[in-house]
This record gives C-alpha cells, sequence and structure tokens, in this order.
C-alpha cells in the first residue's frame, strides 16, 4: 500500500544528478498514500544535509503534474506552508523516471494528527480562507476531475457493490450536487483533499499543506465540507459542535461565508462525503481496497439523517 513503482539507490542517485543536492545518503519508501509512490530521500553536499519527498506520478495524476506544480509553486510564494517543488537544473523541469512523471519537494517539518483539538481546527480553517482567497489570483483554471457528472459515472461503474437504497441515496445526492454546481454560490480552485494525513503540524502549529492533486474548481464550500467530515466528526460520525465552530471562525476570519453557505453546509458535507465513498471503490486491488468506501457511505447515512448543527450566526 502507498508505492506502485520500486526503485533502487542507483536509479535514484541518477536522478538526483539533474538536482544541485549532492550526494544521495539514503532513501525509504512512504507507505501512507493510496494514488502515487513516494520516497523520503536524504542527500547532503558538504556539510549540509537536505530532505526531500520524491513522488512518481502514477496513473490519470500524470496528466496533472504541471498544473500541480504550478499552483502550489502560486501558493507558496505568497505565503502558505507549501513545500515548493524542486525544479531540474538541466530544463527547470519535472523529469520522469521509470517513465513516470516525478515531483521532487523540499520535505516540511511536523507530523499528522491523529486526534485533533479545535485548535488545530481553527487554524486549518484560517489556512483554508486564506487559500481560496489567495488561488482566486492564479491565472489558470483547472477543471473539477470530481465532479455530479464523474459522480454519476463513477456510481454507474459500482453498482455491484450498493443496496438499491444505497444507489438511491447516491443518485439523488449526485443530483443535488448538479444543481448547487450552476447556483450563485462562490467557487474557486479547492485543495479537494484535506484529510488529516494531508495536514502537518508542529508544536500544535499548522506548518504543512500535502498533496494537490485533487485540486480543481469547485465549491469553495466544498473544501470546508470535506475538512468539516475528517476533522470536526466522532468515529460515529456524530459532529462535535466545539471543533464545528472553530472551523469555521477561522475560515470566516480570512474570507468571511455568505449567509447562504452557512446554511447549505451540511447537505455540501453529504456531497463529499459520496465523493469520497466513490472514489474509494476505485481503489481496489487484488479483491480489497486500498481505504474503505464503506466508512464514507456510512459518513453519507448519518449525514443524510442529522439535524443541523445549531451555532450562532458567523
Amino acid at each position: 500500500m502507498g508505492v506502485f513503482t520500486s526503485l533502487t539507490a542507483e536509479e535514484i542517485k541518477t536522478h538526483l544528478k539533474r538536482y544541485d543536492l549532492g550526494e544521495l545518503d539514503y532513501f525509504e519508501a512512504i507507505t501512507e498514500g493510496i494514488e502515487n509512490s513516494n520516497y523520503l530521500i536524504a542527500t547532503h553536499r558538504h556539510d549540509h544535509q537536505f530532505l526531500s519527498i520524491l513522488t512518481l506520478v502514477e496513473g490519470a495524476n500524470a496528466a496533472k503534474v504541471s498544473e500541480v506544480s504550478g499552483v502550489m509553486k502560486h501558493l507558496a510564494h505568497y505565503g502558505l506552508p507549501i513545500p515548493n517543488p524542486r525544479v531540474s537544473q538541466d530544463d527547470g523541469g519535472h523529469p520522469d523516471l521509470q517513465g513516470k512523471p516525478t515531483l521532487l519537494m523540499v520535505k516540511l517539518p511536523g507530523v499528522h494528527l491523529k486526534t485533533v483539538s479545535p485548535e488545530h481546527c481553527r487554524q486549518l480553517g484560517s489556512m483554508l480562507g486564506r487559500l481560496h482567497t489567495i488561488a482566486t489570483a492564479y491565472p489558470v483554471s483547472i477543471k473539477n476531475a470530481f465532479d455530479s457528472t464523474w459522480m454519476d459515472q463513477a456510481l454507474q461503474d459500482v453498482n455491484a457493490n450498493l443496496s438499491e437504497a444505497e444507489i438511491a441515496l447516491l443518485h439523488s445526492t449526485i443530483d443535488r450536487y448538479q444543481t448547487l454546481e450552476s447556483s450563485n454560490l462562490p467557487q474557486g480552485l479547492i485543495h479537494g483533499d484535506l484529510f488529516k494525513d494531508n495536514i502537518l503540524f508542529k508544536d500544535n502549529a499548522l506548518v504543512g499543506v500535502l498533496d494537490f492533486f485533487h485540486i480543481g474548481h469547485d465549491l469553495w464550500i466544498m473544501d470546508l465540507a470535506i475538512a468539516l467530515n475528517d476533522w470536526c466528526m466522532d468515529q460515529q460520525f456524530q459532529a462535535m459542535p466545539a471543533h464545528v465552530r472553530a472551523m469555521l471562525e477561522g475560515y470566516h476570519a480570512q474570507r468571511p461565508l455568505e449567509p447562504e453557505e452557512q446554511q447549505l453546509l451540511q447537505e455540501v458535507q453529504q456531497i463529499a462525503a459520496a465523493r469520497f465513498a466513490l472514489t474509494r471503490f476505485g481503489t481496489e486491488a487484488g479483491g480489497q481496497f486500498r481505504k474503505d468506501p464503506y466508512q464514507q457511505l456510512t459518513r453519507l447515512k448519518v449525514l443524510h439523517q442529522a439535524e443541523p448543527i445549531a451555532t450562532d450566526p458567523l
């Protein structure tokens, strides 16, 4: 799980010659991911050590490398804690390795949190509000690869895994998403994958945002909905009001939410849960899923039945 392309030390040494990072000390596979192959790379030049993350971009993600790199550089330029991609010395690009495009990035400090506090959620909300504001200056529109059209097709592909009631619930959720896509709700570039394993904290401060392969033009509150689902719900998929409030306040301080956005958040949380259920059905290999789609499907069912969270207006 997490590494689909195996590399040798000699392959990595040859690849690193295109960067000014010195000699290879060691490398190790990172096993947490489910889409690309990632390696921690340690090099040294004279008495200075460099730590980098080498990503071999797999499958459909390979076509996204230039746009992902461009967005990361833009956000890092404006001060967000984004790992700025390194570029090769010969052509300023991202050379292939074993025929696959790569990204070589500075390794950021920090760890992925398993348990989060309202203060962590406040910081994530603040960062996300800044990201959406800064992204408005990015000159290129990037298509949402996981829009309602994609979701509808993905549902058709996985019908055999679902009950009739589950299919009906997903259909109605996708239909609602299609309506919201053409509404006047604020839209722009979103990260699209703000789970805990894509955020780094050090000494209780948010220091890193990772994995931009789900970026695209979408409802801004989709990013909030994805984050609320992962950061502000307990193991029974019940909302944790203090965490929710903190995240929304953090976001609102950077980009004020419109009243309609606040009213529709829980509905968009359902769409987010449906989206990730469908993406995870696509991770099946050898009769097993690399990430459990039924967890997200259960989240969708709970959200569908839940009463709106009672919070004071922001």
